[in-house]
Protein backbone atom coordinates (compact mmCIF):
# COMPACT_ATOMS: atom_id res chain seq x y z
CA UNK A 1 0.00 0.00 0.00
CA UNK A 2 1.34 3.53 -1.15
CA UNK A 3 2.06 5.92 1.18
CA UNK A 4 0.14 9.50 1.34
CA UNK A 5 2.24 12.62 1.48
CA UNK A 6 1.11 15.93 1.58
CA UNK A 7 3.32 19.11 2.16
CA UNK A 8 2.09 22.06 3.93
CA UNK A 9 2.66 25.94 4.45
CA UNK A 10 3.71 24.69 8.00
CA UNK A 11 5.82 21.92 6.98
CA UNK A 12 7.53 24.61 4.64
CA UNK A 13 7.51 27.20 7.44
CA UNK A 14 9.43 24.52 9.70
CA UNK A 15 12.22 23.51 7.18
CA UNK A 16 13.08 27.60 6.62
CA UNK A 17 13.32 27.85 10.45
CA UNK A 18 15.62 25.01 10.90
CA UNK A 19 17.85 25.90 8.13
CA UNK A 20 17.57 29.74 10.00
CA UNK A 21 18.33 28.81 13.58
CA UNK A 22 20.10 25.46 13.39
CA UNK A 23 21.96 25.11 9.84
CA UNK A 24 23.20 28.31 9.39
CA UNK A 25 24.62 28.69 12.77
CA UNK A 26 26.24 25.41 12.87
CA UNK A 27 28.00 26.39 9.58
CA UNK A 28 29.36 29.86 11.36
CA UNK A 29 30.47 27.50 13.98
CA UNK A 30 32.36 25.46 11.29
CA UNK A 31 33.93 28.46 9.76
CA UNK A 32 35.26 29.31 13.05
CA UNK A 33 36.51 26.22 13.61
CA UNK A 34 38.91 26.38 11.04
CA UNK A 35 41.02 28.66 12.60
CA UNK A 36 41.58 26.07 15.75
CA UNK A 37 43.17 24.02 13.07
CA UNK A 38 46.12 26.48 12.49
CA UNK A 39 49.70 24.77 12.79
CA UNK A 40 51.91 26.68 14.63
CA UNK A 41 55.98 27.23 13.84
CA UNK A 42 57.71 24.89 14.06
CA UNK A 43 54.70 22.54 13.69
CA UNK A 44 55.39 21.02 10.73
CA UNK A 45 58.89 20.76 11.22
CA UNK A 46 61.49 22.12 8.77
CA UNK A 47 60.62 21.02 6.15
CA UNK A 48 57.22 21.57 6.54
CA UNK A 49 58.19 25.67 5.91
CA UNK A 50 56.76 25.19 2.36
CA UNK A 51 54.10 23.48 3.39
CA UNK A 52 52.69 25.99 5.36
CA UNK A 53 51.58 28.42 2.99
CA UNK A 54 49.78 26.34 0.93
CA UNK A 55 47.73 24.94 4.40
CA UNK A 56 47.22 28.45 5.14
CA UNK A 57 45.85 28.62 1.79
CA UNK A 58 43.51 25.67 1.99
CA UNK A 59 42.11 27.34 5.24
CA UNK A 60 41.05 29.87 3.65
CA UNK A 61 39.72 28.16 0.44
CA UNK A 62 37.04 26.44 3.44
CA UNK A 63 36.41 29.91 4.76
CA UNK A 64 35.42 30.44 1.15
CA UNK A 65 33.54 27.61 0.72
CA UNK A 66 31.61 27.98 4.36
CA UNK A 67 31.00 31.64 3.35
CA UNK A 68 29.24 30.20 -0.38
CA UNK A 69 27.25 27.66 1.74
CA UNK A 70 25.78 29.85 4.04
CA UNK A 71 24.84 32.44 1.05
CA UNK A 72 23.41 29.59 -0.52
CA UNK A 73 21.24 28.77 2.31
CA UNK A 74 20.37 32.28 2.50
CA UNK A 75 18.98 32.28 -1.27
CA UNK A 76 16.95 29.07 -0.31
CA UNK A 77 15.70 30.63 2.63
CA UNK A 78 14.08 33.42 0.58
CA UNK A 79 13.19 31.33 -2.41
CA UNK A 80 11.23 28.65 0.52
CA UNK A 81 9.45 32.28 1.35
CA UNK A 82 8.18 32.68 -1.86
CA UNK A 83 7.19 28.59 -2.29
CA UNK A 84 5.73 29.05 1.21
CA UNK A 85 3.56 31.96 0.28
CA UNK A 86 2.37 30.35 -2.92
CA UNK A 87 1.86 27.30 -1.32
CA UNK A 88 -0.86 29.06 1.29
CA UNK A 89 -2.32 30.48 -2.14
CA UNK A 90 -2.91 26.76 -3.55
CA UNK A 91 -4.01 25.84 -0.18
CA UNK A 92 -6.87 28.34 0.35
CA UNK A 93 -7.99 27.55 -2.81
CA UNK A 94 -8.27 24.16 -2.77
CA UNK A 95 -10.87 24.00 0.68
CA UNK A 96 -14.33 23.38 -0.43
CA UNK A 97 -16.63 25.69 0.87
CA UNK A 98 -20.38 24.52 1.06
CA UNK A 99 -23.19 27.75 0.43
Amino acid sequence: MSQEIHVTSSAIADIQRNLGETFIPALRELKGHVDSTSVPFPGFGSLGLLMIGKYGGTQNDVRGMVDDAIDTVEKWIEALETIKKNWVKAELNSTVVYK
